[in-house]
């Protein structure tokens, strides 16, 4: 492994979501991630996305859309009666 501790990826998914946006990751185990899941917060709401690395071995890394989860959960005191 070089000396680097990231490394160059690229996300790619439906529509908008990854849209080909490219992030730095870190070396997982000296090796490529297989699975980035990233997590967002927007409007109350927890975003979680999955994506899969891609085949190609050059920098930057492609990773494709897998899933996304969304959490809706209410905090307590904020449900009406």
């Amino acid at each position: 492994m070089s000396a680097q501790e990231t490394y160059k990826a690229v996300l790619f998914g439906p529509n908008v979501i990854g849209s080909g946006t490219e992030v730095e990751l870190h070396y997982s185990n000296g090796e490529y991630q297989d699975v980035v899941v990233l997590e967002a917060v927007e409007e109350g709401q927890t975003i979680t996305r999955t994506y899969r690395k891609g085949a190609e071995t050059e920098e930057p890394i492609p990773y494709r859309f897998v899933e996304e989860d969304v959490s809706t959960e209410t905090p307590e005191g904020e449900v009406p009666n």
